[in-house]
């Protein structure tokens, strides 16, 4: 395979364009293990042979599709950065839930949710903590690119490496013990969240989200380029209601990215808020 030729790095952009995953030098080894399959499917002799597929195929649309899904890093896990998830229960949705007084349900989305860790999660904590919110008056809304991880989150069967930082007691209470060894989420955590497949760079498709009072973005925008980040952000700001929540990861920063945001620090972590209009 000529990692170093035209096909190569057309296929590189096409990916970079449509799902704004950059992979760069660093990524040639992983990018071609990841190719392989794809040719033998699609039966491309070439990168060349292959790209023209991508472009010009009837299915070529579908494959490219699933070429992202081949590419799209899945690694979370439940409870992960509990500092953040302590602030988001003792501060952000107290602080919420006092705002709203009962017009509209809390609105959270997990965006980036990978195989569904993340959103159970916080199904869980405000099953366990919901200040005054009637669950029926949660929402909680959990996207991702990747069609083959929204299935799994749908499953919702998880191994003991996913499961490694939930307390035992969320385990005993909020999941059923499979004979495989895995464990299966409830079936009333599962009823809190629904999953759908959004491209975080499409404003239309996330422009179906507005009004959303906390986002949470974590470990995702690290894979965007530059140009890309600025286009995710945009769109996540657009999607919040003022005065709403964006947590992105430890890692992460809107420093050189975006000024639309307050930063505001918490009990122990910093987190970024939509300014309130009236403070505009």
């Amino acid at each position: 395979m000529d990692l170093l030729g035209e096909g190569f790095h057309k296929i590189r952009d096409l990916i970079n364009n449509r799902s704004g995953i950059w992979l760069g030098e660093t990524k040639n080894t992983f990018l071609e293990v990841r190719l392989a399959p794809r040719l033998k499917i699609t039966n491309s002799e070439t990168l060349k042979d292959y790209y023209y597929y991508l472009k010009y195929d009837s299915n070529g649309e579908s494959e490219l599709e699933a070429l992202i899904d081949s590419v799209t890093v899945s690694e979370t896990s439940f409870f992960r950065h509990q500092e953040q998830l302590e602030d988001f229960c003792s501060v952000s949705v107290p602080e919420l839930v006092r705002r709203k007084k009962w017009t509209h349900p809390l609105t959270i989305w997990s965006a980036g949710c990978s195989t569904g860790e993340e959103a159970y999660t916080l199904a869980m904590l405000l099953m366990e903590n919901p200040c005054g919110m009637p669950l029926g008056s949660i929402n909680i809304m959990a996207s991702d690119i990747s069609p083959s991880s929204l299935q799994s989150a749908r499953e919702g069967i998880y191994d003991d490496h996913s499961l490694r930082h939930a307390p035992r007691d969320y385990l005993v209470k909020y999941f059923e013990k499979k004979s495989s060894g895995k464990y299966a989420i409830q079936e009333q955590v599962k009823r809190l969240v629904k999953f759908c497949g959004i491209n975080l760079l499409d404003s239309r498709a996330t422009g179906r989200l507005r009004n959303v009072d906390c986002i949470f973005c974590r470990n995702v925008i690290i894979y965007f380029d530059d140009r890309h980040k600025v286009k995710c952000i945009e769109n996540l700001y657009l999607s919040l209601r003022s005065g709403g929540y964006l947590f992105l990861g430890y890692s992460e920063s809107l420093g050189r990215i975006s000024n639309l945001f307050e930063t505001v620090k918490l009990k122990k972590t910093v987190v970024y808020r939509k300014p309130d209009e009236a403070s505009l």
